[in-house]
């Protein structure tokens, strides 16, 4: 019936799914554009500063990341990749605690995410 407010798990599901719209979205636009590219993506790449100590390697969302950084600037693209972060860890934090799951897991779950991150190309 229409005015009824859905479940929370109902609206966490639809949240997941738009948000996966979203990323196939990008991910999708990254490819078309970053197929006839390539060698411009290739030649306007600088060697990009060791972050937290590593170098990000390149991944499927490496595209996105350097359109990104054309499209707002580095120094707001770092201001918004941190936030993104921040609510990732956020999430990590509050599934941890809903679930019982100690201190030490989760943050071996956060430094697995950067890793995950990082090996996707969301660090480049």
């Amino acid at each position: 019936p229409a005015g009824l407010p859905l479940p929370t798990p109902v609206l966490g599901c639809l949240c997941w799914m738009i948000r996966s719209l979203v990323v196939l979205l990008l991910c999708a636009a990254s490819s078309a554009l970053s197929v006839g590219c390539r060698a411009s993506v290739a030649a306007c790449r600088s060697p990009a500063p060791a972050m937290m100590g590593n170098m990000a390697p390149d991944g499927p969302f490496t595209p996105v990341v350097l359109a990104g950084k054309v499209v707002l600037g580095e120094k707001l693209l770092n201001k918004v990749r941190g936030k993104l972060i921040t609510y990732h860890a956020q999430a990590i934090t509050e599934f941890c605690e809903t679930y019982g799951v100690a201190r030490e897991m989760r943050g071996a779950l956060v430094k697995k995410a950067k890793i995950v991150g990082g090996d996707l190309g969301f660090l480049s």
